[in-house]
């Protein structure tokens, strides 16, 4: 007889609660099988039938997060899209929402691979495919990665910036630097393209 949905996705949410709980106190590369499976109280065969290892424990948190904020993403696009502003604006929300989580995901292990993600997933998002040259590619990498560096370094802050200050300051470096950057890199093409909606505001 097969387990019913809800029993599933139950004994999944255990492994992924009990990583977390151990990734608050050491560093994720240092958590075994056997703690998860110890702390969530189940064992290895169980936790196999769930996920091949730790690494894809830490995915489907991972897409948890992600798919959560697509959907929020797509719920407030408009025919226009969405503006870069509106943009941040909902990955701050669904960061403040996922705190806890999202600082471990985004710790110095797995940051590079967790933002890659995050990118790589939102539709229309600022690394358009195809015909980017190697200047227009660093422009990209400084622009989107260093901003998700600055949220989370802000959430983590006991004297955080209110979240319109950073949201100021993310709207001046696309209108000042990364939109005309791009504009003059790509030979006056319009590079109001590279926001994740297709438009500056």
């Amino acid at each position: 007889m097969k387990k019913r949905p809800e029993i599933t996705d139950a004994t999944r949410e255990s492994f992924v609660n009990a990583f977390f709980q151990l990734a608050q106190k050491k560093n994720m590369e240092q958590i075994t099988i056997r703690e998860i499976t110890t702390l969530a109280g189940y064992n290895r065969t169980t936790f196999y039938r769930y996920f091949e290892d730790i690494f894809a424990l830490i995915e489907y948190a991972e897409d948890e997060f992600l798919q959560s904020t697509l959907k929020v993403l797509n719920e407030q696009r408009g025919e226009k899209g969405i503006g870069e502003r509106q943009f941040f604006e909902i990955v701050i929300h669904c960061f403040h929402e996922n705190a806890d989580r999202i600082s471990i995901l985004m710790s110095e292990q797995n940051r590079s691979h967790f933002v890659r993600r995050l990118r790589e997933k939102v539709p229309g998002n600022l690394y358009q495919p195809g015909g980017d040259t190697a200047k227009i590619k660093v422009i990209k990498d400084i622009y989107f990665y260093g901003i998700m560096h600055a949220i989370l370094v802000n959430l983590q802050s006991q004297n955080a910036l209110p979240d319109e200050d950073l949201l100021d300051i993310i709207q001046k470096l696309f209108n000042n630097w990364y939109r005309p950057e791009l504009t003059e890199t790509r030979g006056g093409h319009d590079a109001a393209a590279a926001s994740p909606s297709g438009s500056p505001d």
